[in-house]
């Protein structure tokens, strides 16, 4: 087996592959061996057809499917061995395999176009290069919002006898005869027809306009009862049997509310709440501001290190690679962005092996652990550790290891920018969330 690469320009290759006959004769004729085993032929007791009968019957498709898992697995194995830069993957330009004949092997010769990059070198990273990590202050204002914010999500149910403009209306709709389930709130609804309900009591029934009520808003009908309506062929009027009538009304701040937010018993004063919403905010902030770090030295990197890209080539893989409507958004919106990901990929590849830097089992199974347990815990289930291995053992397999390395990707990545942290110059410096905000959208 022979391997030639020629360069065409600095991001395009062409790479010819010669395949002599002894790299592919064992693995075809063992397969036509396997063939023989299981043949049966009108005229030939089972497994008893002559090898070269076989051979011209399926020996051309044998040979192309055992010579293609070849070309694909040696062609793979020698731009990681190269470390060529390829962008998408080989593009089968010309070969002689069609003219193959089985009863006459002989070498093969096949020719690739190869996308890739421009060669590049990443520098030494110095402490003259400086970066700056923002320290966002949490002001009284931020933790009193949070807190409100907290106090109506988690608010008091009331449950109420008389219908009032504050409160909610469950029951029984009967449209053209047919009982259905709805919530009224009267928040979203035309005050003038609301009058009409409020004062209403339980188990009363009420004959109402709902398309009034909705102000002719099919989705708001839609949400009401829970299905879907054509406001055409909707009914003027339909019946509300009350069965429940609720009241939210913001939480008070006492030991209840707290064991909803952090667990019952974790929290016991008023004091000892807004510091944990405190810690919370300054938790969040820094991961904002550590994310706004990374994508700083990111953007820096990039701009320092001259990457040249084949932005035809890259244009074609798009387009081949991808749903037309995906295709589009990529080719026009985003396409800066797609390209500076994959010079960003192949940089953080180069730290990596330039550094020795490695990213372990444990790591990649550790990582999936605690993004599950936040999973679960986010939704109410609790005291899952038991079964918790499973969850991560189903989640890395699941869809051909894909979260496998995507996670895998991401320890990379934070390897990366944690190495370069740690050989640059970061100064903090306070800043207000609204300034923070400012910045963080020019990313």
């Amino acid at each position: 087996m022979k391997f030639k690469k020629k360069k065409i320009t600095d991001t395009e290759s062409n790479v010819n592959l010669i395949l002599d006959r002894e790299d592919y004769i064992s693995q075809f004729e063992n397969k036509i061996k396997e063939l023989k085993k299981r043949a049966n032929l009108k005229g030939f007791r089972p497994g008893m057809v002559p090898v070269q009968v076989l051979k011209n019957m399926y020996g051309k498709g044998v040979l192309l499917e055992e010579i293609n898992k070849i070309v694909s697995d040696k062609i793979n194995n020698y731009i990681k061995d190269n470390k060529i830069k390829i962008i998408g993957e080989p593009i089968p330009e010309s070969t002689d395999i069609e003219n193959i004949n089985v009863n006459n092997l002989d070498s093969i010769e096949f020719n690739f176009k190869v996308g890739h990059l421009s060669d590049f070198k990443v520098k030494p990273f110095k402490k003259s290069q400086k970066f700056k990590l923002y320290n966002i202050k949490v002001e009284k204002k931020v933790l009193n919002e949070t807190i409100t914010n907290l106090r109506n999500q988690y608010a008091d149910i009331n449950n109420l006898k008389v219908v009032t403009e504050k409160s909610s209306v469950y029951g029984d709709i009967e449209v053209k005869g047919e009982n259905k389930k709805g919530l009224l709130n009267f928040e979203n609804l035309d005050k003038k027809e609301s009058k009409k309900i409020i004062g209403g009591k339980i188990d009363e029934i009420l004959v109402i306009n709902l398309k009034k009520l909705a102000k002719n808003n099919v989705e708001i009908i839609s949400q009401i009862i829970g299905d879907t309506v054509e406001i055409k062929s909707f009914p003027d009027t339909v019946k509300l049997k009350i069965e429940n009538i609720i009241e939210r009304s913001t939480a008070k701040l006492n030991t209840s509310f707290f064991d909803k937010i952090f667990g019952v018993g974790k929290i016991k004063t008023k004091k000892e709440f807004e510091n944990e919403i405190h810690k919370s905010l300054e938790f969040n902030y820094l991961k904002e501001t550590e994310f706004y770090l990374n994508r700083e030295i990111e953007k820096q990197i990039l701009s320092d290190i001259k990457i040249k890209i084949p932005e035809d080539y890259v244009r074609s893989w798009i387009k081949s690679n991808n749903e037309e409507e995906n295709s589009k958004k990529l080719l026009n919106e985003d396409f800066d962005k797609y390209c500076d990901q994959i010079r960003w990929s192949y940089i953080v590849d180069t730290i990596i092996d330039e550094n020795k830097i490695k990213v372990e089992n444990t790591e990649i199974e550790e990582m999936a652990k605690n993004q599950i347990q936040q999973q679960l815990m986010s939704s109410g289930m609790q005291n899952m550790s038991k079964d918790i291995d499973k969850f991560v053992e189903n989640y890395l397999k699941h869809n051909n290891g894909e979260n496998y390395l995507k996670i895998f990707n991401e320890l990379k990545s934070n390897k990366v920018f944690n190495h370069v942290k740690e050989s640059v110059s970061i100064t903090k410096k306070s800043i207000t969330f609204d300034k923070f905000k400012l910045l963080a959208q020019k990313i």
